[in-house]
């Protein structure tokens, strides 16, 4: 039992100290291949979800087609209406409630592989992280948004200051993180040996279960050694002015998703990463917005109850997430990548909740929004969930992925695309 909980405690402090960035904005060997092979497809995906939903009359359109007027929720995204499409009618045909939140990205809440970390195995050589994933503060332990293959929830900075220094570390870091992934990969050899030797002695079954965990530790082994051929290319610099402190209590939430769009921002600008994910999350915090302190919790605004009340400040902080959505869009439309698209152009964004009806913890006709990646957008794309052939969420996610260049018919239960709703 002991050496159970020792390699238990290895493979804790393992993950965290993977979790160091990876940059392409220096031209490597790496970097110069990708370059060479670029083109005017999608290059970046980022997966943004809000925790507690948004109320469903006032996020999706009363009309369909181009000519549809912007909802209340969404009203802050004129400028870009051209920019983005809304997908009404999706939904994995999943479980309910806040556990039905881990299917979002994946399909299955028992956690599968999710979307985002598909694109990152594909794009994920190119840059210093393969992925990001970003909260604000410690959400729920139903609030989760990545997952990788063996279907293990990633872990989210929820912390600015540590999103920066994991962006813009300085040259001194260099010899510590050295020191660190040396030292993980010695131990990682003993490991693989003890895993291997054990695996002569136990059952078939638990046979079965060493094979899973040595494909684990291979993929760790993979990365440490993907790090270490990144330590001699310095990290990027910026001028970027944090705070004095991080506001991750959740009355400061909204504050905390401002500053983490800005890094974010950074995050693409200096090519560090290609594939984020952020989860704004929602506890009860009572949110003062304009001046005036709401009536009660963010949580308790999402079971309103139909009180009238209730829904106009349950939706007025959804509009409050959304302009902070706007602003991200608008930096991304400001800056070139590497070919001369702007990062919204080669950036495919999603956008919505994992949560369908909060009120009701209906997790069916889940908000869903796409932005950017240069595809055609300005409509409002409605399916009929009572159609005889109806389509869900991830038919949308496989056309996505497609847009990336990854070569996938099936996910999450889907097999089919939405392809003529995405080009």
């Amino acid at each position: 039992m002991q050496s159970q909980m020792n390699r238990r405690r290895f493979l804790k402090g393992l993950g965290f100290s993977l979790a160091l960035p990876m940059l392409e904005s220096f031209k490597t060997p790496i970097a110069l291949a990708a370059s060479a092979s670029a083109s005017s497809q999608a290059k970046r995906l980022v997966c943004i979800g809000t925790y507690l939903g948004f109320h469903q009359s006032h996020f999706f359109p009363k009309q369909t087609g181009k000519t549809y007027e912007l909802p209340y929720v969404l009203e802050p995204l004129g400028p870009f209406r051209d920019q983005f499409s809304i997908f009404s009618g999706l939904d994995h045909r999943g479980r309910n409630g806040h556990e039905g939140w881990k299917a979002w990205m994946s399909g299955y809440a028992s956690g599968s592989v999710s979307m985002d970390q598909m694109v990152a195995a594909h794009v994920g050589d190119r840059t210093r992280y393969a992925s990001l994933q970003v909260t604000c503060g410690s959400p729920p332990d139903d609030a989760r948004v990545s997952y990788t293959k063996e279907g293990l929830a990633l872990p989210m900075v929820g912390r600015p200051s540590v999103l920066y220094q994991t962006l813009f570390r300085s040259d001194s870091d260099k010899s510590r993180i050295e020191y660190v992934l040396k030292g993980n990969a010695s131990v990682l050899d003993g490991v693989l040996e003890e895993a291997k030797s054990i695996q002569r002695q136990v059952s078939k079954r638990d046979q079965r279960k060493l094979d899973e965990y040595l494909t684990s530790l291979r993929e760790v082994e993979k990365r440490l050694q993907k790090q270490e051929a990144w330590l001699d290319i310095p990290y990027p610099k910026s001028d970027y002015k944090l705070p004095p402190f991080d506001p991750i209590s959740p009355e400061q939430s909204l504050d905390c998703e401002t500053i983490m769009y800005d890094l974010m921002a950074l995050a693409l600008t200096t090519d560090s990463t290609r594939v984020l994910t952020f989860m704004v999350p929602g506890w009860s915090q009572v949110f003062e917005i304009d001046g005036k302190r709401l009536s009660t919790g963010y949580h308790g605004l999402s079971h309103h109850g139909n009180e009238a009340k209730k829904i106009a400040e349950y939706s007025l902080v959804g509009r409050e997430h959304v302009k902070r959505f706007g602003h991200f869009l608008d930096k991304l439309t400001t800056h070139q990548d590497a070919h001369g698209q702007s990062l919204l152009d080669s950036t495919i964004i999603v956008y919505g909740s994992g949560m369908g009806d909060s009120n009701t913890h209906d997790n069916s006709n889940l908000p869903t929004l796409v932005a950017g990646g240069g595809l055609q957008h300005g409509h409002h794309r409605a399916h009929d969930r009572a159609s005889p052939h109806p389509r869900i969420l991830g038919d949308l996610y496989i056309s996505l992925m497609q847009c990336l260049g990854l070569d996938i018919g099936r996910f999450a239960g889907a097999t089919n695309n939405l392809n003529e709703w995405v080009s």
